[in-house]
């Protein structure tokens, strides 16, 4: 399993390493070069999960660590199977 990781999001370094590979890098750089091979994307509001960053991924989770979901695609998400929480 692969993981991409918000790196400004506290506490979570090492949570995930002895389940998945994990990449750490900046919300704004989520690209869907980037996304393409993870399974599981752990974000804030500045990472925007649209079709655009999503199509043609294997992400199957994404969790958010905000209040809300407007940065989010949920119809494009739900027709792909993918789930948010």
């Amino acid at each position: 399993m692969k993981a991409i990781i918000d790196r400004a999001i506290p506490y979570v370094k090492g949570v995930l390493e002895p389940f998945a590979e994990v990449l750490y890098i900046d919300g704004c750089d989520f690209t869907p070069r980037e996304v393409a091979h993870a399974d599981l994307l752990i974000i804030r509001t500045r990472t925007r999960c649209d079709k655009s960053l999503l199509e043609g991924s294997r992400v199957r989770m994404i969790a958010t660590a905000t209040i809300g979901f407007d940065h989010i695609e949920l119809e494009n998400c739900a027709a792909h199977n993918i789930r948010v929480v």
